[in-house]
């Protein structure tokens, strides 16, 4: 008797044992998932705060130059320009703690703004990285009256990652961006639409997906995606792929406003 009582507890012991290494192999497998998450987060980064430094830094040599007379409306286009790569470096440190789990270095805000000024603030900002020959276009589907309420930071930073995607692999052709409401509901729709090479069909179904097998992203573009789609959800929004534009690629960027 005592020998199957003993063999019962050593049974439930080795049970115990075995659902314990099971328990921390998956934590450890998914503590690997996470340091490949950041690896893969702070190269983006890095990638993505080096361009606005180098515009900032090149603005910074030619207003130090003391042979290079500049005109009052030259002095105030490179005091623009450093301004809104400055904004982006801020927006790229906001970014960081918009996904961090709580973090809080921006506090969502409603404010009112003018979904055209902001389309075309962001093809202007992005104008730089168009290829010889590419068009960059803004589609006028929207009055200028118009103006909503929603988080303008975070809007600007996910149109700004869709232009910026676009532009960079469009080659011929054109980068096109606008916007509609639909009147029946309180929707408003950004799109950005080229005529590039598109998206393999085995990569639509991943697209915007937050980093769900970071290693299996076999583009950029998919973690930039990804990540605009992540803020677009902080502000009740979401990205979708138009399946039915032929010519490129259309993304979409819906958001509830007011």
């Amino acid at each position: 008797m005592m020998l199957v009582v003993c063999l019962v507890i050593l049974l439930c012991m080795c049970i115990y044992l075995f659902m314990r290494i099971r328990s921390l192999n998956s934590k450890i497998k998914e503590l690997e998932k996470l340091d490949v998450m950041k690896t893969t987060f702070i190269r983006a980064l890095g990638r993505e705060i080096r361009t606005p430094l180098h515009s900032v830094s090149g603005m910074a040599e030619i207003i130090a130059r003391e042979d290079l007379y500049l005109s009052k409306s030259e002095k105030k286009s490179i005091s623009g320009k450093i301004q809104y790569n400055a904004s982006m470096i801020s927006t790229l440190l906001d970014e960081v703690a918009v996904y961090s789990e709580g973090g809080d270095g921006h506090h969502l805000q409603d404010e009112r703004f003018s979904p055209n000024q902001l389309i075309q603030r962001s093809l202007d900002g992005n104008r730089p990285f168009v290829q010889n020959g590419v068009r960059l276009t803004f589609r006028h589907d929207l009055p200028d009256d118009v103006f909503v309420s929603a988080d303008r930071h975070i809007v600007e930073v996910v149109l700004n990652k869709l232009v910026f995607t676009s532009c960079r692999f469009t080659s011929e052709g054109e980068v096109a961006a606008g916007c509609y409401r639909d009147k029946s509901s309180s929707m408003i729709t950004f799109y950005v639409e080229d005529t590039g090479g598109g998206i393999p069909e085995d990569r639509k179904k991943v697209l915007f997906k937050w980093f769900d097998n970071p290693s299996d992203m076999t583009d950029e573009i998919e973690f930039d995606l990804s990540v605009a789609n992540r803020l677009a959800e902080k502000i009740g929004g979401y990205l979708r792929y138009d399946e039915h534009y032929q010519k490129g690629t259309r993304m979409e960027f819906v958001l509830p406003v007011r």
